[in-house]
């Protein structure tokens, strides 16, 4: 009896030594500390890296915080040696002042040791560096679409243009129709206003063109840049946008969408960050589908411009470095990026990815990251105003194009004035890296 009891006990000492390191184990975690804008998307976001991120670690765990006003806050925190380990950031813009400032840690000496040289693409990288040193990595890679009506496409035997002739044609043709071609929120969000200066800089005067002004190579008062601008503002004139300058400058994105839906408008130009889906079909009470098509270009190539939503660095007064590291390795993966994309509707970083990874996202989704794939190998990508341009030469570019279609000032006038103020932002230093074609 005395034997069982002695056996007995052994074996619940045995069972004790193996548990308990494990039990040990999980408490001993760090807590990393990550800020997410307090939104539905955020929410979602941090349903998923808490879920995700804290299964996958066997040292580390995240706690999630949602704050109203993200940025703004976490400017004040850093300063002040506080805030998240981990900062997500609004761009490759404001990730160069953050970093300029001391407030991130360098991540040089991780790239190859967490295989960032490798997982993602070629030029991404070069977007979070300062004076040569890493401090970001991008995420939310963004271009800019044509998101249509398709039904009304259909219906009307209307099609898909690829030149700026074809696209000028087909506005005119459904203008005519008494449907207004192309509807733009920019009451809701006046640096709307860029995306249109962008994508005819870009679209209509060329993607290399953009490359050598911004490295310096071009002026911006260059003739090619000034066609660029002055068929835009022959568009805006036409009244092919918003109806007219009536309404140009006063329609909410919720208005324009539902204009597109119900086939008031034709088209919107949006960010590949939108789908459409609540403004067609059964929820939106009709029965119009939607699609989308790059926006067209002088030659007829398929050209995407490139943009950076967002990036990523870690707190420079952060105590958990290797956890931050970890945690911001496990967001990149293919796997943790496909399951953001699918469930959250949050766009891809510039991660090399395969199409195995689409397998439950909507094929018109699919779609855009595979397009773009193929372009941007072949060399047709451009760049978004708001990644590759200083602040304020991208604040004066949607600022002062305004005053172009009210007519106060000039196409040639416009671009000098861009052309002055870039040429400070190039001497100073504060144009974002612009990787090598």
């Amino acid at each position: 009896m005395f034997s069982n009891i002695r056996t007995g006990l052994l074996l619940v000492i045995v069972l004790l030594l193996v548990l308990v390191p494990a039990v040990v184990t999980a408490q001993d975690k760090v807590t990393i500390e990550v800020w997410l804008y307090d939104d539905d998307l955020g929410q979602c976001v941090s349903d998923l890296v808490t879920a995700g991120f804290n299964a996958y670690s066997e040292t580390a765990q995240v706690n999630v915080t949602l704050q109203p006003d993200v940025y703004t806050t976490l400017g004040t925190a850093l300063a002040g040696g506080g805030g998240p380990d981990v900062v997500p950031i609004d761009g490759p813009v404001a990730a160069q002042q953050i970093a300029s400032a001391g407030l991130l840690l360098p991540l040089d000496g991780y790239v190859v040791s967490e295989g960032w040289d490798t997982s993602f693409v070629p030029w991404a990288l070069e977007l979070g560096k300062v004076d040569g040193q890493l401090y970001t990595l991008p995420d939310s890679l963004e271009t800019l679409l044509i998101w249509y009506n398709s039904t009304l496409f259909e219906t009307n035997g209307w099609e898909i243009p690829t030149t700026m002739d074809e696209f000028f044609a087909l506005m005119q043709t459904i203008s005519d129709a008494g449907i207004i071609p192309l509807a733009n929120a920019f009451g809701d969000y006046p640096p709307a206003h860029e995306w249109l200066v962008g994508a005819f800089l870009n679209h209509y005067a060329g993607p290399e063109m953009v490359y050598e002004a911004l490295t310096g190579q071009r002026e911006w008062t260059d003739p090619v840049f000034l066609e660029a601008i002055t068929q835009l503002n022959t568009m805006v004139q036409n009244g092919w946008v918003d109806g007219g300058l009536d309404t140009f400058f006063t329609d909410s994105f919720d208005t324009v969408h539902a204009m597109v839906g119900s086939g008031e408008a034709a088209m919107t130009l949006e960010g590949s960050w939108f789908f459409p889906t609540q403004y067609f079909g059964a929820e939106a009470g009709n029965d119009n589908e939607f699609n989308w098509f790059p926006f067209p270009t002088s030659s007829g190539d398929e050209v995407y411009m490139t943009g950076i939503g967002a990036a990523w660095g870690i707190n420079a007064n952060t105590e958990h470095p290797e956890a931050a590291v970890e945690f911001l390795s496990w967001l990149f993966s293919p796997a943790a990026q496909a399951e953001r994309l699918t469930l959250c509707g949050f766009a891809l970083a510039p991660i090399q990815i395969s199409a195995d990874a689409f397998a439950e996202t909507d094929p018109r989704v699919a779609q855009i990251y595979s397009r773009y794939g193929e372009a941007a190998a072949q060399g047709n990508y451009g760049y978004t105003t708001w990644t590759f341009f200083p602040s304020p030469s991208q604040i004066y570019l949607y600022e002062q194009i305004q005053n172009v279609y009210l007519g106060d000032l000039t196409p040639e006038a416009y671009l000098a004035g861009l052309a002055e103020l870039f040429a400070q932002d190039l001497a100073d230093g504060s144009v974002p890296p612009i990787p090598a074609r």
